[in-house]
C-alpha cells in the first residue's frame, strides 16, 4: 500500500496558487505519482484516465479535478472518437487511485 500521506507531502506544490499555470502543472504530477499512470502515457496521450479528465476539461488540479465529487470519478468514460469509436474502458484502480488522492489532499489542505 502506498504512503499517500507521505507522497503528498512530497510533492511540491501549496494550496495558495496564484496563477493558472501553476494549478496546470500540478495535475500532472498528482497524475503521474499517485494514480501511478506513467508520463510517456499522459505526453502521449493513450491512457484513458487522462484523456477522459481532458475531454471532460479537466486542465488544472485545484481549479478543476478537486471539484469533482466521488461519483463524478467512478463515472467518468472516454467519449468516442473518429480514430476510436470502441475507447477502453478506465481502470478501476486509476479511478480509485484518483478519489483517493482528491481525498487526501482535502484531509491535508
Amino acid at each position: 500500500m502506498a504512503d499517500i500521506a507521505g507522497l503528498i507531502a512530497g510533492l511540491c506544490f501549496c494550496t495558495d496558487i496564484d496563477t493558472a499555470a501553476a494549478d496546470r502543472q500540478m495535475l500532472e504530477p498528482i497524475v503521474l505519482c499517485l494514480v501511478g499512470i506513467p508520463g510517456r502515457d499522459c505526453h502521449a496521450g493513450n491512457n484513458p484516465l487522462w484523456m477522459a479528465l481532458a475531454t471532460t476539461g479537466v486542465q488544472t488540479f485545484l481549479g478543476d479535478l478537486t471539484t469533482l465529487t466521488e461519483d463524478d470519478i467512478m463515472n467518468l468514460k472516454m467519449r468516442p472518437m473518429r480514430a476510436l469509436p470502441n475507447p477502453p474502458d478506465i481502470h478501476i484502480m486509476h479511478k480509485r487511485k484518483t478519489v483517493i488522492a482528491i481525498a487526501a489532499y482535502h484531509h491535508y489542505s
